[in-house]
């Protein structure tokens, strides 16, 4: 009895009665994802419990090639397949039918017979070595085929084995090919790491140079020209890959992990690394002068698969910067800077795709000054006084002076600009102490991402409005704190005498600057604040109780009665009498 399923061979060993109507099945597999096991069926009336063991290493799958059936069979008999952990998962007798089944299966171990139908053994060992499969070969030849066996060595053969086949042989034969397929395992596995540390070196290296921080150890590191040197071509070269969207370029955006993921699949150099990173994907390339044709066009491809995706991500535009080449990685930073202004050129330009540093003629010799140091002053006044419009004004001009420059380098405007916003950013946290360098890279990526200098203006003059206002208000809301004080003490003591000097010195502010400060918040003075609300107060007392003028007056603070009266018809417009009746 057997159970088939895929490729998953399960072969049904016996059932027996273990007594109350319970019985047990044990049946035990070939394979299942190359690992031996035993699997357990225990059936009650009711109930039926399976358990699986696992019994063995991973196996090695052999497949048996002779035209001759006996000779298979003899060959099965005499193999310690089990104590080698070799599963024989087939058996043909024509080479068309092996060499099908060795590419389909591609199994570890193929013992093959020279001489047979369609293709013989030397040319189905031709014919897989093409295919880059490692499948270990064993040769099976009679004394006639002897010297012809021996040219099989060429292509790796593990071993030959002479007609008739001798047990002791057979075995020889098959454990050298399970320790060869153990040795080449243990080179991967150590290839594997060796690559695994290599490559994370380059990344770190990659990370390091894209964050604008010193690399000097890895930078040694990698300029080693000893036996196994971290970069292996003669030149390097850096490209940024961006849009003009912050959200997509984000470094775990699933933008970003799409354009990695297209990196890899397409560039067919080996030493390319690649980053993300939270202002775009870095990547670093080191190659041959007569690759890069060939790099350039895979870069393309990789624009128009990113570009389809349109649909899934909205409108963008995604443009790749291509650093100078360079051919130290010393000097892959400048690679790199070169990338990022490649970028930003896209600005001033229609076609905006694939932008080569070297192909856009930028200046790079001389700064351009767009603000003179008395403009520079200025604008400081401005933001100090909460002068929008004067800001305004002068960025204006920074802007004519900006479009009427002929070869602009934009590295030079955001030089300038990242200074502005680091003044409004100082203004705005006073504290110098609290401005982070992640605020400003933040903004000047907005500014970046921009779609044309114009528009950077424009957002940079929203910024700074938006940034002026919010120091205006909170610098009104940290002046009326002291006014609130005085008028909440004034509120519950406004029936006593006190003087604009006690006041001041109850908020700890001196008499000058807090009656300057009450005028500034309150519209009128100190001694008008207290009058209006001495007055209301005898105003309820009037309408509300028959008390004389003389003890109203006495109990708002007016010990002079006649005082009081001449003040509130001043103020009222009618007496105090008049009022009571009218009300």
């Amino acid at each position: 009895m057997a159970i088939r399923r895929r490729d998953h061979h399960i072969g049904m060993e016996f059932g027996k009665r273990l007594g109350n109507e319970e019985y047990q099945f044990v049946c035990a597999t070939h394979c299942w994802n190359r690992s031996r096991f035993r699997l357990t069926l225990k059936c009650s009336s009711n109930i039926i419990k399976i358990v699986i063991v696992l019994e063995g290493n991973i196996l090695y799958r052999a497949i048996i090639v002779d035209d001759e059936l006996k000779i298979c069979q003899l060959i099965q008999c005499l193999g310690a397949w089990e104590s080698l952990n070799i599963e024989i998962i087939d058996v043909c007798q024509d080479g068309e039918v092996a060499l099908e089944s060795i590419v389909k299966h591609k199994p570890d171990i193929v013992l093959t017979d020279i001489r047979m139908p369609v293709y013989d053994g030397l040319e189905i060992i031709q014919q897989v070595r093409k295919q880059d499969m490692d499948t270990a070969f064993i040769v099976i030849s009679g004394y006639k085929q002897f010297e012809y066996a021996r040219q099989a060595l060429q292509y790796g053969v593990v071993d030959f084995l002479v007609k008739p086949i001798n047990q002791e042989d057979l075995n020889t034969a098959l454990q050298k090919a399970v320790n060869g397929i153990i040795d080449q395992k243990n080179v991967q596995n150590v290839n594997e790491i060796l690559y695994n540390k290599e490559k994370s070196e380059k990344v770190a290296l990659l990370n390091r140079l894209a964050s604008g921080l010193e690399a000097e150890e890895l930078t040694n590191r990698a300029q080693l020209q000893g036996e196994s040197p971290l970069f292996k071509k003669d030149i390097f070269q850096a490209v940024i890959i961006k849009t003009n969207k912050m959200e997509l370029n984000m470094g775990k955006s699933k933008f970003s992990e799409d354009i990695l993921s297209n990196l890899e699949r397409i560039i067919s150099i080996e030493e390319a690394i690649e980053v993300a990173k939270d202002d775009g994907v870095y990547l670093l390339l080191n190659y041959q002068k007569n690759d890069y044709k060939r790099i350039r066009e895979e870069l393309f491809e990789i624009l128009k698969r990113m570009v389809r995706d349109r649909d899934i991500y909205g409108q963008f535009e995604l443009t790749m910067g291509v650093g100078l080449p360079v051919t130290s990685i010393g000097d892959m930073k400048l690679s790199i800077e070169t990338a990022r202004i490649a970028w930003q050129q896209r600005l001033l330009l229609t076609d905006r795709e694939y932008l080569e540093f070297e192909k856009l003629h930028i200046t790079t010799e001389s700064k351009t000054d767009f603000w003179n140091e008395k403009e520079w002053n200025e604008f400081q006044a401005a933001l100090e006084s909460c002068n929008q419009s004067k800001a305004s004004e002068l960025l204006s001009l920074m802007e004519i002076h900006v479009n009427r420059e002929s070869k602009l380098n934009l590295d030079d405007l955001f030089d300038h600009i990242r200074r502005i916003v680091l003044q409004v950013e100082r203004l705005v946290t006073e504290d110098e102490t609290l401005l982070t360098n992640q605020t400003v890279t933040h903004m000047m990526e907005e500014l970046k991402c921009s779609d044309s200098v114009s528009d950077i203006f424009l957002h940079l003059k929203l910024y700074i409005n938006k940034s002026v206002q919010e120091y205006y208000d909170r610098k009104t809301s940290m002046k009326k704190l002291p006014i609130i004080k005085a008028e909440e003490y004034i509120a519950e003591h406004y029936m006593q005498d006190i003087s604009l000097e006690e006041m001041a010195q109850r908020v700890d502010l001196s008499p000058a600057y807090f009656s300057k400060l009450f005028k500034m918040v309150e519209g009128v003075n100190y001694i008008e604040y207290l009058t209006q609300i001495r007055l209301e107060q005898s105003k309820k007392l009037l309408k509300t109780t028959t008390l004389p003028v003389k003890t109203i007056a006495a109990t708002i603070g007016y010990i002079d009665e006649k005082y009081f009266r001449k003040l509130f018809k001043k103020v009222v417009g009618i007496k105090p009498s008049e009022y009571r009746k009218l009300h």
